[in-house]
């Protein structure tokens, strides 16, 4: 094999690898983004509609940054189906204030799941 062709090829495999971390952390980054606007998001709801006493978890890509899966924490005391179901419906508002809180051109498809606290049995 021709030296040069080889440095060149190592190098190459070098600069993929060092832009996959940039990406990786990039998206770490956006979804903690997200994951903050969201919490700040459900904070601020009124307590008739059962949604301020979730908190977001986990943001993670699914299966990149245009489509989020959500981990949310739901407390023992809640029905993980009425959460969900309540998630759903202000899914519309939720992607609303995270398209405000990141500059990106579209604001990220939402999908919710549960994350349990201590002590709960996810029913």
């Amino acid at each position: 094999m021709n030296p040069d062709f080889a440095e060149a090829l190592a190098g190459a495999s070098t600069d993929t690898m060092s832009s996959g971390r940039q990406g990786l952390r990039k998206a770490r980054q956006f979804c903690r983004q997200v994951q903050r606007a969201l919490n700040l998001a459900l904070a601020d709801r009124i307590a008739d509609d059962g949604l301020n006493d979730l908190f977001v978890e986990d943001v993670s890509p699914a299966p990149d940054c245009g489509h989020l899966l959500v981990h949310v924490v739901i407390p023992a005391n809640r029905s993980v189906a009425d959460a969900l179901s309540g998630l759903r419906r202000d899914t519309p508002r939720l992607r609303s204030e995270v398209a405000m809180a990141i500059t990106r051109k579209r604001a990220p498809e939402l999908s919710f799941v549960p994350a349990y606290a201590a002590g709960g049995d996810g029913d």
